[in-house]
């Protein structure tokens, strides 16, 4: 059944899952897809620490980009 997975995965290019005593244990994915899916949680979690950052700064001071920059002597 391994071998049979890993060629369907293979050929078509579409995630294959390896089963152990029925039971579903590893997924093969052709690396386009992986990377997909890699950027795509990558992004959700930038996103969820930006919210997180955005609630606990409210009611804070905020500064602009130029404000910093001169602050700090920036071009």
């Amino acid at each position: 059944m391994t071998i049979k997975a890993l060629t369907g995965a293979i050929k078509s290019r579409k995630p294959a899952v390896i089963r152990e005593d029925g039971a579903p244990r590893f997924v093969i994915l052709d690396w386009e897809t992986y990377k997909g899916w890699e950027e795509a949680r990558e992004d959700m979690e930038d996103r969820i620490r930006f919210e997180i950052a955005e609630r606990e700064s409210r009611g804070r001071k905020r500064y602009t980009l130029g404000e910093i920059k001169k602050k700090y002597g920036l071009s």
